[in-house]
């Protein structure tokens, strides 16, 4: 009996050894579904982007999917959302959204849908475009593709292939290489390709956070806010940011206090959203001896080097620190031009601009 009780034992290891071979294979066989995309897709989207592509805008490791699609692939318009999934290794979902769409004017800068243009990288070497990381991005197709992804369009609208930051984050360089490639291809169906479009960008990424110096708000010399758009404790001189890439000045003034108030700053010569916001142009006035056209928040005005876009915008917290402070309606109209007026005073000279008054 001892002696068959010997001959048991190798058996007994050798099954035990087969249950571990067997978790070890399940285990690595999830990790690899989970976080890699072995035996998964090639491309997406009806095509519209690849695999590399995707993982290398969403980063780090993980599961890429198509989560919905919208569009006729032979078609330029198109919408379609992918996730990137993991487990085990941590780094969270993230998933982010792109599309065809159309925008107004000088969008970037006079939207509130666009936050915060400094935090953005910008696009360099001709092509309209910027990417953040934990917002998104977009690319400004050429002016005859306007008519040919979403039909006939009025003036100062332009198409561009935007990309929408839904959960995490992305990497800028990635997700600039991908908006390119998919511009490309919707100039392609649509009939109206560039050479702009047929390279990645370069980007100009923004400055870090710093302390704002009241007597030159944002690094502009002898930009100061009026007194009147200060709240004490709720919107008061704090930080800011801001990207000087060529041919586009940003700068995000994140004011301290409870408000949480940001007011941002924007010049561009950028042609494509100038020809834009002077098509799209409504309540401005002409200024005097042809310098341009101004209103409370945006002006175009004719500089030495060529037009030059101006603009500022507010949060919605901002208008609530004002509210707070009994500054409403119209009031707070006037608080806004004044700023503005203060910005195109101080700015004017370092883009070759004429001093010009808000009518």
């Amino acid at each position: 009996m001892e002696a068959q009780a010997r001959k048991k034992r190798p058996i007994r290891g050798a099954a035990v050894a087969s249950v571990v071979v067997v978790a070890v294979a399940a285990v690595a066989s999830s990790y690899l579904w989970w976080n890699t995309n072995l035996l998964g897709a090639d491309s997406f989207c009806g095509g519209r982007m690849e695999s590399g592509e995707l993982e290398a805008a969403l980063g780090s490791t993980g599961r890429v999917s198509e989560v919905r699609a919208d569009g006729d692939p032979r078609r330029p318009a198109f919408s379609c959302t992918v996730e990137r999934t993991s487990r085990f290794v941590g780094g969270g979902d993230r998933r982010v959204t792109v599309r065809t769409h159309t925008e107004e004017g000088a969008f970037p800068f006079t939207t509130h849908v666009w936050k915060n243009p400094a935090s953005r990288s910008y696009f360099t070497g001709g092509l309209t475009g910027a990417v953040s990381e934990d917002f998104g991005g977009y690319v400004v197709l050429p002016t005859s593709c306007r008519d040919k992804v979403h039909g006939p369009q009025d003036d100062g609208v332009t198409t561009v292939v935007e990309a929408e930051v839904e959960k995490g984050t992305v990497d800028a360089a990635g997700l600039a290489r991908l908006l390119t490639r998919s511009a490309r291809q919707v100039a392609e169906r649509a009939g109206c390709g560039s050479e702009s479009l047929s390279a990645a960008p370069g980007l100009a990424a923004p400055s870090a956070p710093r302390a704002t110096d009241a007597r030159n708000v944002c690094g502009v010399p002898g930009f100061v806010l009026p007194k009147e758009a200060l709240v004490t404790s709720r919107a008061e001189p704090g930080q800011e940011q801001v990207n000087e890439s060529p041919g586009t000045w940003a700068c995000d003034l994140h004011l301290a206090g409870s408000a949480k108030a940001v007011v941002s700053f924007s010049a561009t010569s950028d042609r494509n959203l100038v020809e834009a916001a002077t098509e799209a142009w409504g309540g401005s006035a002409t200024l005097p001896d042809d310098k341009g056209r101004a209103g409370v928040d945006e002006a175009v005005l004719h500089c030495a080097d060529g037009d030059v876009h101006f603009a500022t915008k507010e949060n919605t917290d901002y208008y609530g620190a004002l509210r707070a402070a009994g500054i409403r309606g119209l009031a707070s109209v006037e608080v806004t031009k004044a700023t503005f007026q203060n910005f195109l005073d101080a700015a004017a000279a370092a883009h070759a601009c004429p001093r010009v008054t808000i009518p």
